[in-house]
C-alpha cells in the first residue's frame, strides 16, 4: 500500500522507491502483486510517468485512510518512548542539508551518541503522516496544519559576489552590473520577479537552482540574489534587500512524535543550533 501511494504521489517509480527507500525493483513487485490481488491494473504508463487509471483512482482514498490508520498506531505506541536514543529521520532542503547540518550533527553527535540521524536532503516535501521522516526542516510562510513546532527565525536575502567585486553597498549602483538570473520554476519566486522588474544590468546566465547559482557567482559570472543559507565559501554579501520579505525558517514533527524523548532533544538542539548560526547573521557584511 505505501508503494501504492508513493507512486500516486510522485508519478514516478524512481521517485517512489527514494521516498521509501528501497529498490525500484521492490517497489514494482509491490505494485504488481497489488494488482494481481485486486484484479485491476492501478497505473498506466504514460511518457515515463505513472498515471493513475480509474481503477487506482477510486483506490485512492481509501488507500491513504487505512496508512493513516497505521501511521496513527504506529505514533501512538512510538509516542511512549522516552528514552534518548534510537533513530531520528531528518528532512531538510539541500542548502540547509549542504552548508549548516553537517557541523550541527557532528556537535550533537558528541552529546547523544545514541541517537542515530538519518538526513534526508531534499528540496521537495516528504509526506509527514506517512513517517518517511521525523522531523521537517522547512522555509514556509506557515507551516501545514498536520505538524508542530516552531518558527526558528527569519533569514534575509542579500546581494552577493566574489571577495574582489566591488566594495560598495549602493544598490541602486549593483542592479546596475551584470548578474545571474532565475529561469523555471525559480523565476516565480517574489524576489526574482523584484529582481526582473528593478535590474538595470545585463543578465548573461541564468539559472533555476539557488545552489547552483551561489556557485557560478562564486566562480566570477556576476553577482546574484541569494538567501543568507546560500553563502557559501568564497562569496562576500554586498547589501541586504531589506524591502524583501525574508524567509521563515521552521523546525516541525508530527503531533504524535513531539512528546518522544529523542525528537524533542533533536528538535531542541537543531532548533537553537540555526537559531544563533554565525553564517545566517546580517548584522554586518560577511565574507563565508
Amino acid at each position: 500500500m505505501k508503494s501504492f501511494l508513493a507512486i500516486a504521489e510522485t508519478g514516478s517509480l524512481e521517485q517512489a522507491s527514494q521516498k521509501m527507500r528501497v529498490s525500484s525493483t521492490t517497489v514494482f513487485r509491490h505494485i504488481h502483486a497489488l494488482e494481481k490481488e485486486t484484479g485491476a491494473r492501478l497505473f498506466d504508463r504514460v511518457r515515463g510517468h505513472y498515471q493513475l487509471t480509474e481503477a487506482g483512482a477510486d483506490m485512492l482514498q481509501p488507500a491513504r485512510q487505512i496508512m493513516n490508520s497505521f501511521d496513527a498506531i504506529n505514533h501512538h505506541i512510538s509516542g511512549r518512548d522516552i528514552s534518548p536514543s534510537g533513530l531520528v529521520r531528518i528532512t531538510a532542503p539541500t542548502s540547509f542539508s549542504y552548508f549548516l547540518l553537517p557541523d550541527c550533527f557532528a556537535r550533537f553527535r558528541e552529546t547523544y551518541p545514541d541517537i542515530q540521524l538519518e538526513l534526508l536532503a531534499s528540496n521537495q516535501e516528504f509526506n509527514m503522516t506517512q513517517r518517511y521522516a521525523d522531523i521537517a526542516i522547512r522555509i514556509a510562510s506557515h507551516p501545514p496544519d498536520h505538524l508542530v513546532g516552531r518558527e526558528i527565525r527569519t533569514i534575509s536575502w542579500a546581494i552577493y559576489g566574489t571577495p574582489d567585486d566591488a566594495a560598495t553597498d549602493d544598490l541602486d549602483f549593483l542592479l546596475q552590473q551584470d548578474f545571474i538570473g532565475a529561469c523555471g520554476t525559480l523565476r516565480s519566486h517574489p524576489v526574482y520577479q523584484w529582481f526582473e522588474k528593478s535590474h538595470r544590468g545585463e543578465i548573461h546566465q541564468q539559472c533555476d537552482d539557488l545552489i547552483a547559482m551561489a556557485h557560478l557567482a562564486r566562480a566570477g559570472n556576476g553577482f546574484a540574489c541569494l538567501p543568507t543559507d546560500l553563502a557559501v565559501p568564497g562569496l562576500k554579501r554586498l547589501t541586504l534587500l531589506n524591502d524583501i520579505a525574508p524567509n521563515r525558517l521552521w523546525v516541525l514533527t508530527h503531533p504524535d512524535l513531539r512528546q518522544v524523548e529523542r525528537i524533542k532533544l533533536t528538535m531542541r538542539w537543531i532548533a537553537n543550533t540555526l537559531k544563533n548560526d554565525p553564517k545566517l547573521s546580517t548584522t554586518e557584511r560577511q565574507t563565508a
